[in-house]
């Protein structure tokens, strides 16, 4: 890129200096024709002056050549993984928000690139084969009149968004955000397809194509703008965003604000689909999510924040603490185990927090007899019921099919739980007909039900397992899933390429939690 010679600068290499302007190295030039003055005899070197004036020189040199630098590798990096963003031009009012951008910043390229490294053979296959144009396709479907490699894909970007808000009228409003790389010409296949279409609106301005069903929801836009500006401007939006990151796709929503629209309404537009959200009660709080690759898996994680249902708040203070590391002490052949450390102060605390609720049921009185005539209380008993630290592993794929005849193998370890409750529990079941109750047995303070051939040794050894729950530790409740069995009964010639699927949910203070859901293939 070339620039314009600045005012008052020394002349370029090659180029004729102005008149009067002196040559480096030689004195100013008369007219035509006229010597050069006479110089001074040279007396003997001249004294050496001082250098330190290229100190200060050398380092503004310096500096300025490192923002040239720092410049021109921005501009390039913007150009190629950078750009605006869709609630760049969506409201800040809005109450749903959700994206997909398909630009990944050079950091999220290269995890991109590892993970696919690790895909499984047959997905890859997949994968590299004729792909499936989606934006062609819908084109191509639903504008039959646009050529998509003439009309559509010399302008289109590759970041979407939509946004739905309530309008200054009270009426559901939304629009989409499509990345329009050339606007001239986004405008012009927009201009051809609003003659042909009876709800399409839409403006054309900083990198995106946004498009809406009438004048008035186009209008209603600027409106909500011009009072709250974009959503990334949105405080409360940009803090959840922040902390739950970005990814392929990102959704936002504020879920209170949402109930008490005419979005949640029957009379609403989108009413249909959340007419039961309104006999919830009051509900307050917002909800984040992202799907994100990294370089060793693909992950999906949802946040809650500040949520609560008619003033009730769970976990309002304090958290019981978490762990699964309960999971680790299940055999090594578990094909699905899910469980957790603490789940008897997570389950009261439920239970506490909704108590009005549960012991209103109108079943609840039944259900409360039976467990006293088993000598339970709850919630108070729950560390009898389930133990302090709790898991489940069903050891064998086959006897998954729980619409089979044959038995679920599984284990079931309850720490601290009254193993004279489950014995009873167990010979119940054997007396009512159920084929015999699982085998009740004790390894230390653990309570143990099996049923099945268990593995001899500890899930928690498993180098998948090791890693696909990785940074889950202080959750309150894993899941995990050996895929590799799954992958080996479907015919898989390489099932250990399919690694492990692990999950786990967090609750924290004000109504918060994080839920995690990831898949590890080709674990190292």
């Amino acid at each position: 890129m070339s620039y314009p010679d600045q005012p008052n600068q020394p002349p370029q290499w090659g180029q004729p200096p102005s008149q009067g302007q002196p040559v480096y190295g030689y004195p100013p030039q008369g007219p035509p024709g006229t010597p050069y003055p006479p110089q001074p005899a040279q007396a003997g070197p001249p004294p050496r002056r001082s250098r330190v004036w290229m100190i200060p020189v050398a380092v503004v040199a310096a500096l300025a050549l490192m923002a040239t630098m720092v410049w021109a590798s921005t501009s390039v990096v913007d150009r190629l993984f950078g750009g605006p963003q869709p609630e760049t031009v969506l409201p800040g009012s809005a109450l749903v928000f959700a994206k997909v951008d398909l630009k990944p910043t050079g950091g999220q390229w290269a995890s991109y690139t590892q993970f696919y490294d690790r895909l499984p053979d047959t997905v890859k296959d997949e994968l590299g084969g004729e792909e499936e144009d989606f934006a062609k396709t819908l084109v191509e479907e639903e504008f039959d009149y646009l050529d998509y490699e003439t009309d559509v894909e010399p302008w289109l970007g590759q970041r979407f968004g939509v946004a739905a808000w309530e309008s200054t009228d009270g009426e559901p409003a939304f629009a989409i955000a499509i990345a329009a790389e050339d606007e001239d010409r986004a405008a012009e296949t927009l201009a051809r397809a609003q003659s042909q279409e009876e709800e399409l609106y839409y403006v054309v301005e900083d990198g995106f194509a946004v498009i809406t069903d009438t004048q008035a929801s186009l209008n209603d836009l600027d409106s909500q703008v011009a009072r709250y500006g974009t959503l990334d401007k949105n405080e409360t939006f940009a803090a959840d965003i922040d902390e739950i990151g970005s990814g392929i796709a990102n959704m936002w929503m504020d879920v209170g604000a949402f109930a008490q629209s005419s979005m949640a309404s029957s009379s609403g537009e989108f009413g249909s689909d959340f007419d039961d959200i309104e006999g919830v009660g009051e509900v307050t709080g917002r909800v984040a999510a992202v799907l994100r690759v990294e370089s060793e898996y693909l992950e999906f994680r949802a946040d809650s924040y500040d949520m609560s249902v008619d003033g009730v708040t769970t976990f309002a203070e304090d958290v019981p603490e978490g762990g699964i590391s309960a999971l680790g002490d299940l055999p090594d052949n578990s094909v699905i185990a899910v469980g957790g450390d603490g789940l008897d102060g997570v389950a009261q605390s439920l239970w506490d927090a909704n108590r009005e609720s549960i012991e209103g049921a109108p079943d609840y009185a039944d259900f409360d007899g039976v467990m006293r005539e088993m000598g339970v209380t709850l919630p108070r008993d729950f560390h009898k019921l389930i133990g302090t630290r709790t898991a489940v592993g069903f050891t064998d794929f086959e006897s998954l099919d729980f619409f089979g005849t044959g038995d679920v193998s599984f284990e079931l370890r309850l720490d601290g739980a009254d193993q004279a409750l489950w014995s009873d529990f167990s010979n119940e079941m054997g007396a009512d007909g159920y084929g015999g109750g699982p085998a009740v047995t004790t390894d230390g303070d653990t309570t143990v039900l099996s049923m099945g051939t268990a593995g001899t040794g500890l899930l928690g050894d498993d180098a998948v397992f090791q890693q696909t729950m990785s940074g889950l530790e202080s959750s309150h409740l894993g899941f995990y899933m050996d895929l590799r069995f799954a992958a080996e009964e479907g015919g898989e010639a390489y099932p250990e390429q399919w690694g492990g699927l692990g999950g786990a949910i967090e609750f924290s203070e004000n109504g918060g939690s994080s839920t995690v859901l990831r898949w590890v293939p080709n674990p190292s």
